[in-house]
């Protein structure tokens, strides 16, 4: 046995020292029946039954069971012949525990999956995480990878680093969905309006008539067009930006493919022209500056402006806390528009995008092909499986969950139900999210036709590298944000002369460390494309 799988098994001396949980989960005599397990692919043969268990060691972050003698453990070890320890930490404080957890030697199969893609990079540089290949995932996780690829066939980018790729790819499929406008629907009915405009034309003239044409029927001129959440730049007028086809805190790719920064390219300089002129004529809540979310609620549903950019699909339900319910409760109704196209010339809209740092996994499981694959299969099967879908996330129908209506699960809420108490949740399954076609399970008939009504139609703006290891961002990225917040404000109200002092930004924003990052950005960009 090596030194480094000594230590493995010598876990509970170091992590009792920290205040940690090691414990051996004990394996069950019956497992769920009518599901076939997953067969081994590729030069590792499935385990027999009666052979002897393989030994995993699992450690999370997310979702701890209460204890190791739990019902989903005792499932997974049946149904695979694997013997499980699990290593559990607090969801605030797990990375120093589990910095010091590596640094005595201790090096678990399954790392936290809180873990970022810097820490993924010092973790490769330290040796302490193994690098995966991607054909052998392909084989021995094929639902899950079709799965993932339906969603984002770059989440690979991700983890590639130094040209290896390291850890399994994952995404949040929700991160795809972009801002949608929302409108008070009798306004927009007031001045003409039958339903929400399409292009930033009709969009000008709606937040003009906003303003001039007394949509609230007070008789008096105080209402405006549209607010933004000035306290929060990132998203501040991110539908008029869109209409340009940019983002202007996102890199982008140029006409000539090359990265470049969208605030300091001309589609950010016209739309901070446009802004300027929207602010100048009043059509701008003056506000914005010091505007966020909840002020926003309070200025659509008191009637002091008509326009909302920064919602999401799920605002527009009835029960929303952001919008849709503080302004039905005022007796406003908001209705969603779309993307308006402008000078780009499609609806574009800012998403998040769906791609998150990989699930990382030990770097002795590198010589341990058995083991290796015995994981992956696992992940794969959890991930996708209905049966064990429900079990490793809800936990046991009619104990902590029912399906009174279809698919849909209504959690239990007597304390003795609770998910943690079975082992359910994340812990176990934490790819649980990917597989679109779970969400028939945690999202309701009613929010999906709304999702599939209102997130669509538009072509989503995404970093072109984010999530990305950039040295250069660690460095600068603070000093030059808060040089980008502070001339767009003063760009849009007018302190600045966008004609002249855009320049100025720019050239000021690259020698901050804009140009260093720029050139790092296009580097990462050239190895991803390398690879694929």
């Amino acid at each position: 046995m090596s030194q480094r799988k000594k230590k493995l098994l010598g876990l509970t001396v170091v992590v009792l020292s920290m205040s940690l949980a090691v414990t051996t989960g004990c394996s069950s005599k019956t497992g769920i029946e009518g599901t076939a397990s997953p067969q081994a692919s590729g030069g590792a043969a499935t385990t027999a039954a009666n052979a002897k268990p393989i030994e995993i060691v699992w450690s999370n972050n997310f979702n701890s069971p209460e204890s190791e003698e739990n019902l989903v453990q005792k499932k997974i070890e049946e149904k695979f012949n694997v013997k499980i320890k699990t290593v559990k930490f607090e969801r605030q404080s797990w990375k120093e525990k589990f910095n010091v957890l590596l640094a005595s030697g201790q090096v678990p199969d399954i790392f936290p999956i809180d873990a970022n893609e810097t820490d993924m990079a010092a973790w490769a540089d330290q040796g302490v995480i193994t690098s995966l290949s991607r054909d052998e995932l392909k084989k021995n996780m094929p639902n899950y990878m079709k799965a993932l690829e339906l969603t984002d066939a770059g989440a690979w980018d991700v983890g590639f680093y130094k040209g290896k790729d390291w850890g399994i790819p994952k995404v949040w499929p929700n991160g795809n969905s972009s801002f949608i406008p929302g409108y008070n629907e009798a306004w927009l009915k007031k001045v003409g309006y039958n339903e929400p405009p399409k292009t930033l034309a009709e969009l000008e003239d709606v937040l003009t008539k906003f303003v001039n044409n007394d949509p609230d029927g007070n008789g008096k001129k105080d209402t405006y067009g549209m607010s933004a959440r000035g306290k929060l730049p990132i998203q501040m007028f991110t539908s008029i930006f869109a209409a340009h086809g940019v983002n202007p805190y996102a890199f982008k790719l140029d006409a000539d493919g090359k990265v470049v920064y969208g605030g300091i390219t001309e589609e950010t300089r016209t739309a901070l022209k446009l802004l300027d002129k929207w602010y100048k004529s009043g059509l701008i809540d003056p506000e914005f500056l010091t505007t966020d979310n909840g002020q926003l609620n309070e200025k659509f549903a008191n009637q002091k402006v008509g326009m909302v950019e920064n919602m999401g699909w799920g605002n527009f339900v009835n029960t929303s806390g952001f919008i849709a319910k503080p302004a039905a409760d005022k007796g406003q109704n908001v209705i969603a528009g779309k993307p308006v196209v402008g000078p780009a010339g499609k609806p574009y809209s800012w998403s998040y995008g769906a791609r998150q740092a990989p699930v990382l996994l030990g770097v002795h499981l590198e010589k341990d092909e058995a083991k290796r694959v015995k994981i992956e299969q696992i992940l794969d099967f959890l991930a996708t499986n209905d049966e064990y879908w429900l079990l490793t996330v809800y936990g046991e129908k009619g104990k902590n969950y029912d399906q009174p209506n279809g698919d849909f699960v209504v959690a239990k809420t007597d304390p003795e139900a609770a998910t943690a108490k079975v082992g359910a949740g994340s812990f176990y399954n934490p790819l649980n999210a990917v597989d679109t076609a779970k969400q028939k399970f945690n999202t309701s008939n009613e929010l999906r036709e709304l999702k599939a009504k209102l997130d669509v139609g538009y072509e989503p703006l995404k970093d072109v590298i984010v999530p990305a290891v950039l040295s250069a961002k660690a460095k600068y990225w603070a000093n030059l944000q808060t040089l980008q917040d502070k001339y767009l404000i003063k760009a849009i109200t007018g302190a600045a002369d966008t004609d002249k002092e855009f320049d100025t930004f720019k050239a000021e924003w690259l020698k901050a460390g804009g140009q260093e990052l720029t050139d790092e950005a296009n580097k990462v960009y050239t190895e991803r494309k390398a690879a694929k």
